[in-house]
């Protein structure tokens, strides 16, 4: 009996294993580590606190698409137009987190005056006790610079629904792509150099053309002829 039961659990544990939370809102302890960072922050970064407190900033989750411990910012849609700024890009780097003798660095990226994501290798629900060391924070250029081909292709397009400000940079399989929908657990739709349109879908890994024209890509989003969940369901997308 106990050996059958045992074994039950094992096998349940394996299984729930392998489907792991990659998104996670911003409340509770994750609402006061940021909040706690932010305070701490030099008053030019003031506006990082304004946004939390207002609830600008809604979830993080773990960005697939980047190498490493990077998470990403999911926004409240109806606040983050009004709080961008344009050509506000940068990186806070090098803020220490400190706990139990223990120091690991929490870098943060800023993309058009929003608070778009962060790399720490520790979980920040995992801190409690814990202290900031300011020492040798930084400001530097941001990583995510648009290739002015990218501006291009998405010039003059505008969709509500769709990240075609400044689209985010990543590379996989060698191709680089530039994002402009998160999809949230690790899937985006992402634009090429050519202006492709593709699905990158993480569970189970594939990289699927959408489109051959983002153009027409946004025309379909606008009109409704495009539908996400549709599309993360396994079909093409098309309503």
């Amino acid at each position: 009996m106990c050996k059958t039961l045992c074994v039950t659990i094992k096998r349940q544990t394996t299984m729930f294993g392998l489907f792991k939370k990659t998104s996670w809102k911003i409340e509770g302890k994750a609402l006061d580590f940021f909040r706690k960072v932010f305070t701490q922050l030099p008053a030019d970064f003031q506006f990082l606190l304004d946004g939390l407190d207002k609830g600008l900033y809604g979830r993080f989750s773990v960005n697939h698409a980047m190498k490493g411990h990077f998470y990403s910012i999911g926004f409240d849609p109806t606040q983050s137009d009004k709080s961008m700024t344009k050509g506000k890009h940068f990186e806070l780097e090098n803020i220490v987190i400190k706990q139990d003798g223990q120091a690991y660095l929490l870098n943060i990226t800023i993309h058009e005056g929003l608070w778009i994501g962060f790399e720490i290798e520790k979980s920040i629900l995992d801190f409690n006790n814990f202290q900031i060391d300011l020492s040798s924070f930084k400001k530097s250029k941001s990583k995510f610079a648009t290739d002015l081909k990218i501006e291009k292709l998405v010039s003059g397009l505008t969709c509500e629904q769709l990240d075609l400000t400044d689209p985010s940079e990543f590379d996989i399989d060698g191709k680089t792509y530039y994002q402009i929908k998160d999809l949230e657990d690790g899937n985006y739709i992402a634009i090429d150099t050519n202006g492709q349109v593709f699905g990158l879908i993480h569970d189970p890994y594939k990289i699927k053309l959408i489109n051959k024209s983002v153009r027409q890509f946004v025309d379909d989003v606008n009109s409704g002829r495009f539908d996400y969940d549709r599309y993360l369901n396994g079909d093409n997308g098309n309503a």
